[in-house]
């Protein structure tokens, strides 16, 4: 049984910066060289739609070709934010004071993270940041109050929560003379925001998320991102530090990325890291490598992408109309 989603903005917060404890570990592993004449994985297209190479300073904003099928992240922190309103609703009307911390705010807060989260994809790229932290993570979200976990809650506020027994059954029991819905008050929450999703339209989510991967790898192992690598280490050697590429950079383990603050010499490096960045015009090539492979993909997808961005859309039509009927808290109890 899946555990249905419950309320904290620091849950939020450390879900989505988790992914970049990934990204460091496995997601950007050391580039292997393949030929430039269609060679490299299983699948790689031997043509790829040249992609014009930018010069960004930062990754923030940048969008690649697969992201028009995905939520911006305004619209995940919405729609995120929603459900836990509808849950908070629901609740209410079987007599449970639930989520009594949540605001708006939340919204505001997990667009911050995601900005974060976007402005590492290859690596860190920001100064304002490297210069104050170096390659730690940003701090929690301030304001943020203790979490309400599932764990917290008594069982028959888990019961009506997840719409399950304690033995894992499904809730056919009435609480306060009503019935708890499919799902519970989690399930009623996701159908309420994000519809009754079929079976299909989830298979054309799962699409995307695994063009997105494979892209992203193949790019890694792309002759073009291995060259700039080069150029970014010499950068780094002509600055008194050696390391073959980014990712080693951020894996130095000198660093202690859990402690309250970095060292001097972790955001010195880090510093040096996006000036090379920035010389070497890595954040640009990366990002043009990894689109041309994106776009090889939704060419080789028309039918499939087309409706996921028809699904897409209907879901960012309903945000509107949920928010002015669910951004505000239950009446007291």
């Amino acid at each position: 049984m899946t555990a249905p989603r419950v309320y904290t903005e620091r849950a939020a917060f450390r879900l989505r910066t988790a992914w970049l404890a990934v990204l460091s570990a496995a997601a950007l592993a050391t580039p292997f060289l393949v030929s430039a004449c269609g060679g490299g994985p299983p699948g790689t297209p031997a043509v790829r739609p040249p992609v014009a190479t930018p010069a960004p300073t930062t990754t923030v904003g940048l969008r690649l070709p697969l992201n028009v099928y995905l939520p911006t992240p305004g619209e995940q922190a919405t729609g995120e934010y929603l459900v836990y309103r509808v849950q908070q609703h629901c609740m209410r009307g079987y007599g449970f004071r639930y989520l009594p911390h949540l605001s708006s705010d939340y919204i505001g807060t997990t667009v911050a993270t995601w900005r974060e989260y976007e402005s590492r994809r290859y690596g860190i790229s920001e100064r304002t940041i490297a210069a104050r932290r170096g390659y730690h993570l940003g701090e929690e979200p301030s304001g943020t109050r203790a979490p309400q976990v599932s764990t917290a809650l008594s069982v028959p506020e888990r019961e009506v929560l997840s719409g399950r027994a304690p033995d894992g059954r499904r809730m056919t029991t009435p609480v306060q003379d009503k019935d708890v819905p499919d799902g519970g008050c989690a399930g009623l929450a996701e159908r309420t925001v994000h519809g009754d999703r079929t079976a299909k339209a989830q298979r054309g989510y799962d699409l995307v998320a695994r063009l997105r991967g494979e892209a992203f790898d193949r790019s890694r192992s792309d002759p073009r991102v291995a060259a700039v690598n080069r150029k970014w280490s010499s950068c780094m050697r002509g600055k008194g530090f050696t390391y073959r590429d980014p990712d080693a950079a951020i894996e130095d383990p000198r660093w202690n990325l859990l402690s309250a603050r970095p060292s001097r010499a972790e955001v010195a490096v880090a510093t040096a890291d996006i000036a090379c960045k920035l010389r070497t015009n890595l954040l640009g090539v990366n990002f043009a490598v990894e689109a041309e492979y994106e776009n090889a993909a939704i060419a080789a997808h028309p039918q499939e992408l087309a409706e996921v961005r028809t699904h897409k859309a209907a879901g960012t039509e309903r945000l509107p109309d949920l928010m002015r009927r669910y951004d505000r808290a239950p009446r007291p109890l």
